[in-house]
């Protein structure tokens, strides 16, 4: 084998191995960002869940949480949807 074509050779293999990589680190990216959204999502239930269980039992927290709502920027679905079940 001539060492034109080793050299031609060994270098397509490392382009092989560079997408490879390419291909592997934006795998993880993607996955992470999957994690950090789950992670948020399970974050906003677990505080959503505890907020709503206080302000059921007290009233003057359930004010102070009507009115943060009130004030947030909200989607106008998600302002119906709170609207329709008492929190604004």
């Amino acid at each position: 084998m001539s060492e034109t074509k080793r050299n031609s050779d060994r270098l397509a293999a490392l382009r092989n191995r560079e997408a490879a990589l390419k291909q592997a680190i934006e795998n993880e990216r993607v996955r992470l960002q999957k994690r950090r959204e789950k992670d948020r999502a399970r974050l906003a239930s677990i505080i959503g869940e505890a907020l709503t269980h206080y302000a059921e039992r007290t009233p003057d927290f359930r004010l102070m949480l009507q009115q943060v709502l009130q004030s947030a920027e909200l989607r106008d679905t998600d302002r119906a949807f709170l609207a329709a079940n008492g929190w604004l």
